[in-house]
């Protein structure tokens, strides 16, 4: 069977995390990037296809905007998941980071609650949080810095902050090769 050993290493880690039963359904961010590919993988592979709903915001930032779109639609039908895809409109001012994180949750969370769903998931890795940590106590120090990501922050998971991304993008890699090989 196609995909067998990289997707089962996905949905074990993901099992492991204790963040999500395989009885309960939710939204997977999904960028296009080897993290969120590997995290909706590993949720399809846990709680079945039917059970995962991939969320893309294309913001149509970057000339290859497109091209992330394009990923995620090939990715989600192999996998069998039902994408959504939104567009919304940043502000031209201010802090764009922010405004586009504000607008993926936002979306994330209404699509949750419209289709009655769990939990909303994130690729975040343990090499995101380390470098989440070193930042705020870069630009913040204090407290705050120390707390790095939450595994689990409200109806947000983070069910692969137990693996490295390291870890992740050499799974992913295998799980493309064998979801695309012809």
């Amino acid at each position: 069977m196609a995909c067998t050993a990289p997707r089962d290493s996905l949905a074990e880690a993901i099992r492991s995390s204790g963040l999500v039963d395989e009885r309960s359904s939710g939204v997977a961010l999904c960028s296009g990037g080897g993290d969120s590919a590997a995290l909706l993988a590993g949720l399809a592979g846990v709680c079945g296809p039917e059970r995962v709903l991939a969320l893309h915001l294309n913001y149509g930032l970057r000339p290859d905007s497109g091209e992330d779109e394009r990923c995620c639609r090939a990715l989600c039908e192999r996998l069998g998941v039902e994408l959504v895809v939104e567009r919304p409109e940043l502000p031209t001012e201010g802090n764009l980071q922010a405004a586009a994180r504000d607008a993926r949750y936002s979306a994330a969370e209404g699509l949750r609650r419209e289709r009655g769903l769990d939990w909303i998931a994130s690729g975040h890795t343990r090499t995101d949080l380390a470098e989440t940590v070193v930042y705020r106590l870069a630009t913040s120090p204090g407290r705050r810095a120390l707390l790095g990501l939450a595994p689990q922050r409200g109806r947000v998971i983070r069910p692969l902050l137990g693996l490295g991304r390291r870890q992740v993008r050499a799974l992913e890699v295998e799980l493309r090769q064998t979801l695309f090989v012809r």
